[in-house]
């Protein structure tokens, strides 16, 4: 073992080089340089794991299979190197979920705009030259020769430093458990792996759900005559937390300013039917409520509609394009004519790209809109991790800022609110640049964020949100609707109705019914009762979250 160890440290050193490199890129992009500890450890534990592999190959007793062993470990190492290369190079991120989905349900037409766009010539010729040191390696493999002491010391050094590794390997699992079990460790053969089992689980769900869901659409009335109508889904955002509703900091300038002139109406009152974007978009964009007694799939969901109403329907996300908590929103995604991702992205992938890149998306999309059109831009919004959520430039809040009762916290966690506070200073920024795009048009955008975020209120330990047991933070959601001066001077009476109803007590699973009302769209399970602007609305519904009266249970807690 110790002579194939001091033959073959170019091999070593390779493999090491090959594997450790995509974890350091990963963890310096997450952390910052906040962590280079654990990257040291691992370092350690890797390149001894890496001398072990070797030192085991060089026992094999067969030469030439010994030497196909090496060759096929260096290739897989080198060619999922290259592919994470490009994946960092493209995408600032590496191989997950999201890319290998877009890989797998990829045609050949597609591939082949694709290795266009972003191969080409350039790309080929780097993959060639590529190609040819590796092969020269492989007939030519580095030999260094690392003999600093007597064969007697070297002897003894070779198990302790595997034995180093080892200890190395047991810190990890001990001391820095967490970068473990979120994969951020994993050399690139275990999450490409990784990635190809949960793609394909993934799809194989995606494909029964899309099966199973209703597409029957027939409506008993259609006067819907509004050629812009814009949907902007946002992500965990607690209106509590929002200067637009009385907040101390102020992180709202633009909807403050839009309120001051009475050009948004401001809903007072709304709040989610779920803690978590799956669960509530089950029923946000579906006639499936609290009151249901059948599956969330087998109602008619709201691009189904618009599409029977003449609508050309878009789906404009900067959120997970596959995965576990993308399946759902994927499934209305697919059904929309146009539908376009910032990124390709899975569901437990971390990181993210900025909102504002859904601003190109737009701009093109209205380039050529047809008699009527209904977009659904889907944020990031106020998602963890907080800081990731906002560029520099909006870092206007810090944690000497936090107000009371949370401005005796520990540092940490005002650090954590704070961040939370400019990601919403930067959402507000997002949300009014989208509603300008719409100024000069007969426009209508609602924007709604799915659920709300607990940000250690009442003295909990908790930030985030949690679909088993919600608390009133992570329900209570701003809703507010803006409306171009082409569609006020048309549809007064509406905007009149809308600016009626912002102190209604409201749940955002009747959103599909209220929509409908406003644009005159009616289906045999659309409920006046259920709309918020109509006279017939039900302001006395009891509003159930998992079996738990809001009102009367979570609204004062």
């Amino acid at each position: 073992m110790q002579q194939a160890v001091e033959s073959r440290s170019g091999l070593i050193l390779s493999l090491f080089g090959l594997n450790f490199f995509t974890i350091a890129w990963q963890n310096i992009h997450m952390y910052k340089g906040s962590q280079l500890d654990v990257l040291g450890v691992d370092a350690l534990f890797l390149l001894a794991a890496a001398t072990l592999v070797v030192s085991v190959l060089g026992c094999v007793p067969l030469r030439k299979v010994r030497t196909m062993l090496a060759a096929l470990l260096l290739g897989i190492s080198a060619v999922l190197a290259a592919l994470e290369c490009f994946s960092i190079y493209h995408y600032e991120a590496l191989v997950g979920a999201g890319i290998i989905t877009a890989v797998l349900q990829t045609n050949r037409q597609e591939a082949g705009e694709f290795l266009r766009m972003y191969v080409g010539w350039p790309g080929l010729a780097i993959g060639l030259l590529f190609l040819g040191a590796w092969g020269a390696l492989h007939r030519h493999p580095l030999k260094l020769q690392f003999r600093p002491w007597t064969r007697h010391w070297r002897s003894r050094a070779l198990p302790l430093f595997l034995l180093a590794g080892g200890a190395a390997g047991g810190c990890l699992w001990q001391f820095y458990h967490s970068f473990v079990i979120n994969d951020s460790l994993d050399i690139p053969a275990v999450r490409v792996a990784r990635a190809m089992d949960t793609s394909v689980r993934n799809i194989r769900a995606f494909e029964e759900l899309r099966q199973q869901a209703a597409a029957d659409v027939t409506l008993t009335a259609n006067g819907s005559d509004v050629p812009y109508v814009v949907f902007i889904l946002g992500e965990s955002t607690n209106r509590e937390r929002m200067h637009l509703y009385g907040y101390p900091l102020e992180n709202t300038p633009n909807l403050d300013e839009l309120a001051a002139k009475g050009e948004i109406a401001v809903f007072r009152d709304t709040i989610a039917p779920q803690g978590a974007t799956v669960a509530v978009l089950r029923e946000l964009m579906t006639f499936n409520d609290a009151e249901s007694d059948k599956e969330w799939y087998e109602y008619n969901n709201l691009i189904d509609v618009m599409k029977a109403a003449g609508y050309r329907t878009y789906w404009l996300s900067n959120q997970e394009s596959s995965g576990i908590w993308g399946n759902v929103g994927q499934l209305f995604a697919e059904r929309s004519d146009v539908r376009r991702y910032t990124q390709l992205r899975e569901s437990h992938e971390e990181g993210g790209r900025l909102d504002e890149e859904l601003f190109p998306l737009v701009d093109e999309a209205l380039q050529q809109p047809a008699a009527k059109n209904f977009y659904v831009l889907h944020l990031m919004g106020a998602h963890s991790l907080y800081y990731l959520r906002f560029p520099y430039i909006f870092t206007k809040f810090s944690l000497d800022d936090i107000p009371t009762p949370q401005n005796d916290l520990s540092e940490e966690k005002r650090t954590e609110i704070a961040q939370y506070e400019n990601a919403l200073f930067y959402n507000d920024f997002v949300v009014s640049s989208l509603m300008g795009k719409f100024q000069d048009k007969e426009a209508l955008v609602i924007y709604l964020p799915d659920h709300g975020e607990t940000i250690y209120d009442n003295g909990s330990n908790f930030a985030g949100h949690v679909e088993e047991n919600p608390n009133r933070q992570q329900l209570e959601v701003p809703l507010v609707f803006w409306a171009s001066p082409a569609y006020r001077q048309k549809h007064p009476e509406k905007w009149q109705a809308i600016c009626a109803a912002v102190n209604r007590p409201y749940m955002t699973d009747d959103m599909i019914h209220t929509l409908l009302d406003i644009l005159d769209i009616r289906t045999s399970e659309f409920n006046p009762a259920k709309s918020v602007i109509n006279p017939a609305f039900a302001a006395d519904r009891k509003r159930m979250v998992r079996g738990r009266d809001y009102d009367a249970d979570m609204k004062t807690k």
